[in-house]
């Protein structure tokens, strides 16, 4: 059975990708976890081959995953850059994400209930435990995260789910022309709110590869 790995981005947590994951049945799930409600943060790969699925900034801190067994790359609502820069343009002004931060001491929860509503949830449900190092760390590293010059060395094996619509700017164009990119209206949310239309691409991109 096909093993896949998902990777959930900032603001969110393993249970992020339930409602895909019920669309998923004829795979293997792993699920690693970056802790920001309390959990133990986990990244405990596969041992055997393997498809990684990540979204948001999860799956740009997969793009740097150095596993030889890695099958391919599914990014959904990803990028390889989020903050702006002379030659991205459209990156988030890295101020956004310091304040971000310096607020998460302060007000955690509207800090998150507004990213969260940004995303896309228009009643956000906040879990009742906030890690604020951790949540803080995850922004850091989503502002230093260049993995541009990584792209590259997929080759071939990369694949770009994003949105026209997503809010998110810098995921508004997936991973560009070193990805095999799908286009898909619906917002920065697709593994949420178009569980059944991601699963379905999913699935077809894993059994057209493996059937070259």
């Amino acid at each position: 059975m096909t093993i896949l790995y998902f990777q959930h981005g900032w603001g969110y947590d393993a249970s992020f990708w339930t409602p895909l994951r019920n669309h998923l049945r004829d795979f293997q799930h792993v699920c690693g976890e970056a802790g920001y409600f309390g959990a133990e943060a986990r990244s405990d790969l596969p041992q055997d081959p393997f498809w990684a699925v990540g979204h948001s900034a999860g799956a740009c801190s997969l793009l740097a995953l150095d596993a030889p067994h890695c099958l391919g790359l599914i990014s959904i609502n990803g990028f390889a850059r989020f903050t702006r820069t002379e030659n991205f343009p459209e990156g988030v002004p890295e101020r956004i994400l310091h304040r971000m931060i310096r607020q998460l001491d302060r007000q955690p929860e509207p800090v998150l209930h507004q990213f969260r509503q940004m995303c896309g949830e228009a009643d956000p449900a906040l879990p009742a435990t906030l890690d604020h190092d951790a949540l803080k760390a995850g922004l850091s590293a989503l502002a230093a995260m260049e993995h541009r010059p990584l792209l590259s060395r997929w080759k071939g094996r990369l694949h770009s789910l994003h949105s026209p619509d997503d809010p998110l700017s810098p995921a508004r164009n997936g991973l560009g022309l070193d990805a095999a990119s799908i286009s898909l209206p619906g917002g920065h949310l697709l593994p949420c709110t178009h569980p059944q239309d991601c699963a379905a691409l999913l699935t077809r991109i894993i059994r057209n590869t493996s059937a070259v």
